[in-house]
């Protein structure tokens, strides 16, 4: 097994000014990621209404195809451990805030466009949607990155025996910005249609200045650089170090963890809307209802992950989310938002606990690179899986429910990679990782 200690000196840690500052700033760009995040599961029936698509289409193409996206994160975070955190934040931030933008700007007068390879026909689309798809694209790359990176200079910065409840800290602040985006999204598409959403999703620019001058580089990256002549790290380096017997797991647990996740978030408004007969206006406010009550899943498992530690948090999170998306697409009228809360509660809940593995089981050379092969590049492929079996399944059989509840798999078969392959790793000192 890995070295894994328990910090000696981890009780004397503690929040400083600097970190109080850190965390905050941390937590209002989370906040902004999590906006432009979950707005894109909030348009998709306004996407095929404009496009002329239904929307178990816009989940096979638009949507999968967009989340993409967030698996070539893999190649931006990484970097992470070669020129450090701090300007892949920075980065990652003016990417989304300005992309969001340039689809606000997403042109309204469209033709349609032929696409082939190699003389041969494919497909045909409106070319609006496509610059849609291809700038959102880029803007997932760019969410994705801000989170990975924020997680890591928590993990990394942040007092050992309180580092899991930081991290639920850290996913509650993106929890609420899609909370404020539910909450809005109704006014503000009614008064200026779905692009009002992205020229809001602007707003994150603001942070940039005042990351630049405020905010410092890790100590542990800081420490990493000047004890090293070289701290680069090939692409396949982590895969030639002793880290590698847990990358793959990791990385599993992070698939099947977004497949119930992609599930709820991507597919849930269609649900309601199509299969449900509710309005935009409907779904909004008890979604946002659903979102506030189910965040308790970040500080709860927060709160597991450090009194019980990763492993048995990890199993009962994960079998009782399997659970929670079956019942919520299976749900009639009147369970409808108690099943909801029950899915959000559990399903967020299992982001803390990928993270804080993803984390604590590598070292500090390496820990950007576990990221980035983890998170983005065994993992993120479940966000293009899931909305494409969706809308396929949900094809098939007329119903984007029937299509999301078959997702349900991935939380069961996280139970048994936790119960078979996860160490403890409860107050790691990450110093010691090797």
């Amino acid at each position: 097994m890995q070295s894994i200690d328990t910090p000696s000196g981890a009780a004397k840690q503690r929040m400083t000014p600097y970190l109080v500052g850190l965390l905050v700033l941390l937590c209002f760009g989370t906040f902004c990621e999590g906006y432009d995040f979950f707005i894109l599961s909030l348009v998709v029936k306004k996407l095929g209404a404009e496009f002329g698509l239904a929307s178990t289409d816009i989940f096979k193409s638009t949507v999968a195809i967009v989340n993409i996206g967030a698996v070539l994160g893999f190649f931006l975070i990484r970097l992470g451990d070669r020129i450090g955190r701090k300007p892949i934040l920075i980065v990652s931030i003016l990417g989304f805030g300005s992309l969001s933008v340039l689809t606000a700007l997403a042109p309204k007068d469209s033709h349609a466009v032929q696409v082939g390879l190699f003389g041969f026909h494919i497909f045909t689309a409106n070319s609006s949607l496509i610059y849609f798809t291809v700038v959102q694209f880029f803007t997932k790359l760019f969410l994705v990155v801000e989170f990975g990176t924020a997680i890591i200079m928590v993990s990394e910065e942040m007092p050992a025996l309180k580092r899991g409840m930081y991290v639920a800290i850290l996913e509650v602040t993106g929890g609420l910005g899609g909370i404020f985006a539910a909450l809005v999204h109704g006014g503000i598409m009614e008064q200026w249609g779905w692009r009002g959403l992205y020229w809001i999703g602007g707003a994150p620019l603001v942070l940039v200045p005042i990351m630049f001058f405020f905010m410092k580089e890790t100590t542990h990256f800081r420490q990493i650089k000047a004890n090293k002549q070289n701290v680069r790290q090939p692409m396949w380096g982590i895969w030639k170090t002793p880290s590698k017997k847990y990358l793959l797991i990791v990385g599993a647990l992070w698939f099947l963890a977004y497949l119930s996740y992609a599930a709820v978030v991507y597919t849930w408004p269609a649900f309601a809307a199509e299969e449900r007969g509710w309005s935009e206006k409907d779904i909004g406010v008890p979604m946002a209802i659903a979102s506030v009550i189910g965040m308790l899943g970040y500080l709860v498992c927060g709160f597991c992950l450090d009194k019980f530690g990763r492993r048995k948090t990890g199993i009962i999170f994960f079998a009782f989310s399997a659970a929670a998306l079956v019942w919520t697409f299976t749900s009639t009228q009147s369970m409808m938002i108690p099943s909801l809360v029950a899915s959000m509660f559990f399903i967020f809940a299992l982001l803390p606990i990928c993270s804080t593995y993803n984390a604590e089981l590598f070292p500090t050379e390496v820990r950007a690179s576990a990221m980035a092969w983890g998170n983005y590049m065994l993992g993120r492929p479940a966000q293009v899986v899931g909305p494409f079996v969706t809308g396929t399944v949900g094809g098939f059989f007329g119903s984007v429910g029937i299509g999301a509840s078959v997702l349900a798999v991935g939380p069961f078969l996280a139970v048994f990679v936790v119960m078979m392959f996860l160490p403890e790793t409860k107050g790691v000192n990450l110093d010691k990782v090797h």
